[in-house]
């Protein structure tokens, strides 16, 4: 409701990287409204033009109005739109994933924390994951590198490990090295990511 400018967070859904870009809600305003609130709608559209995929957070207890159906009219044609229906607890809906031919409707309860697996679900088909039999995979070669570097540093800690106790400090940093490279699969935060967001953020004097 008192949203103006956008709020940006990265998550990961398994060891995909996704930008959630949080914006002001957008209604039209006519003759009414401060300039601060027009200002942050257009910056709205301004995001759901370049998005990849748009979610279109909707009130389930209340239901579509003529307005939320004016905003789907305006969505690029080219962007996949998964318009997500809060407050099923509400509503009495259960939490459901349904293809229609707008979109996917998605129906949760952000509060009861009920039915976001399935828009978890729908972000990653939309990424790409593909599912055979029981298991999720992604042929990404980021991953593949990391998983054969965090091997080889595992092998050179056994090695260090059977050799003496004077090789305990090399033993350590070779475990710290493939949890690092672990890391950057399961999606931890990394020392390399740590300076990446001092150096980005703030003015550093050398």
């Amino acid at each position: 409701g008192t949203t103006r400018d956008k709020v940006t967070e990265t998550i990961q859904l398994q060891g995909i990287p996704l930008n959630i870009i949080d914006t002001a809600g957008i209604r039209e305003l006519g003759g009414y409204g401060d300039e601060v609130e027009r200002i942050g709608i257009e910056r709205t559209w301004a995001e759901v033009e370049k998005a990849d995929v748009i979610l279109h957070m909707l009130d389930a207890a209340r239901g579509p109005t003529r307005a939320d159906e004016a905003i789907v009219a305006r969505f690029p044609d080219n962007v996949p739109v998964i318009r997500v229906w809060n407050k099923i607890d509400l509503s009495g809906h259960k939490p459901a994933a349904e293809a229609q031919a707008d979109a996917t409707h998605v129906y949760l309860s952000a509060a009861e924390r009920t039915g976001v697996d399935l828009l978890r679900n729908e972000l990653l088909r939309i990424a790409g994951w593909q599912q055979t039999g029981e298991s999720l995979y992604l042929a990404r070669e980021r991953h593949l590198i990391a998983l054969k570097m965090a091997r080889t540093h595992l092998d050179a800690a056994a090695e260090h490990a059977a050799t003496s106790d004077q090789a305990l400090d090399l033993f350590a940093e070779e475990l710290r090295l493939a949890q690092e490279r672990l890391n950057s699969i399961t999606g931890e935060f990394t020392s390399d990511d740590l300076l990446g967001v001092i150096f980005s953020r703030f003015c550093i004097g050398k």
